[in-house]
């Protein structure tokens, strides 16, 4: 009777240990400022933050005109230096909001990249906001 007490209590044990870890283990949000390129006027936020493995993006664009598609992407670099091959797209801007879950942990997206949004899909050259995603 002693010796299963003692393996269910050891047992019980590392459950919680393994629940707790997985607590700890969550990161935190990212806020990555957009700031307006180009004369826009625009500029906002997204908010970076993890669900599972994956990476959910909510941008909020204050200054976007009304009923234009705008396209936004994550791209390698800085805003500064910018690889114009979009890593991963995330869904249009429309009315200044959008929301994707893109296929990449969070952690991931700390090593050199940003945020940026166009024009409209015909004027896709015009980058009207950038934002760097920080590294720490």
């Amino acid at each position: 009777m002693r010796a299963s007490f003692f393996s269910l209590t050891l047992a019980a044990i590392g459950v919680l240990a393994l629940v707790g870890a997985g607590v700890a283990s969550a990161a935190e949000p990212i806020t990555v400022q957009l700031g307006p390129l180009n004369n826009s006027g625009e500029s906002g936020n997204a908010v970076l933050s993890e669900d599972g493995t994956k990476t959910k993006v909510v941008v909020t664009i204050n200054g976007a005109p009304a009923g234009v598609g705008q396209p936004l992407h994550v791209h390698k670099g800085t805003c500064a230096q910018i690889d114009p091959k979009p890593a991963f797209g995330l869904t249009t801007l429309t009315d200044g909001k959008s929301e994707t879950v893109i296929d990449v942990p969070i952690g991931d997206l700390r090593k050199g990249y940003a945020i940026n949004g166009h024009k409209s899909a015909q004027e896709a050259n015009t980058y009207v906001f950038c934002g760097n995603i920080a590294s720490q």
